[in-house]
């Protein structure tokens, strides 16, 4: 009779047991399988499916050489920068432009040489400069052209008429500056995206010709060189 009692009573501990386990032992099961799950949906994605990707769709984007073809061309774009001087990247910036389109290293350096000097009207050195000079020493220095006239008024003159869109870089550009008077009594040399450069009366530098007072002044262009 009593050991009939003590295997029930074993028996009941028993299966209390179990049941108490359970629980533990599908939660423990769970979070494993769940990080089998996340672990394999990862490297799905990155490892084992190198070849493509799970758009938000779900579906499989190829990738297949877009990487490799985006590193290629990031190497390669690397490495084309690195042939590019100091002075180029300056410019650019100030140009707003890309810098394998500054490819006129006299003309950057000239800028460079000059660029800051302040304005004196009559000037024609780093001690001062005026605008006329400026555009004159640029375009003889520059373009080799010793032909074009001493003052602004001359130089508009001496140039030939273009439209605004025709504008290239060594281009003049003339405008305004005195009252209300529409007489020549400014020039610089245009560049490119609208940028010029030219002696102002801050110094030597560059500007934009859609700026709201270069855009009211302007006169009109003119061209010295052969066309490109």
């Amino acid at each position: 009779m009593l050991k009939n009692s003590v295997f029930a009573l074993s028996i009941l501990v028993l299966a209390a047991s179990c049941s108490s386990l359970k629980p533990a032992a599908s939660k423990s099961s769970a979070g494993t399988a769940a990080t089998q799950q996340s672990s394999i949906e990862f490297i799905d994605n990155i490892a084992i499916r190198p070849a493509s990707h799970k758009d938000k769709t779900g579906g499989s984007i190829p990738t297949a050489g877009l990487f490799s073809g985006q590193t290629e061309a990031s190497h390669s774009r690397t490495g084309a920068l690195e042939n590019y001087s100091a002075l180029q990247f300056k410019f650019a910036i100030l140009e707003d432009a890309m810098v394998e389109d500054l490819n006129n290293l006299k003309l950057l350096s000239f800028m460079d040489y000059w660029y800051g000097t302040r304005y004196r009207y009559g000037g024609n050195t780093r001690d001062g400069i005026d605008c006329s000079a400026f555009a004159y020493l640029l375009i003889s220095s520059v373009y080799n052209m010793s032909e074009l006239p001493r003052m602004a008024k001359d130089q508009y003159v001496a140039s030939r008429r273009i439209r605004r869109d025709e504008l290239q870089e060594g281009d003049l550009v003339f405008f305004h500056t005195l009252g209300k008077r529409k007489a020549v009594t400014h020039v610089g040399v245009y560049l490119r995206n609208n940028k010029f450069v030219h002696a102002s009366v801050s110094g030597v530098m560059i500007s934009d010709m859609n700026d709201g007072y270069y855009d009211k002044h302007y006169i009109g262009a003119g061209r010295v060189l052969p066309q490109s």
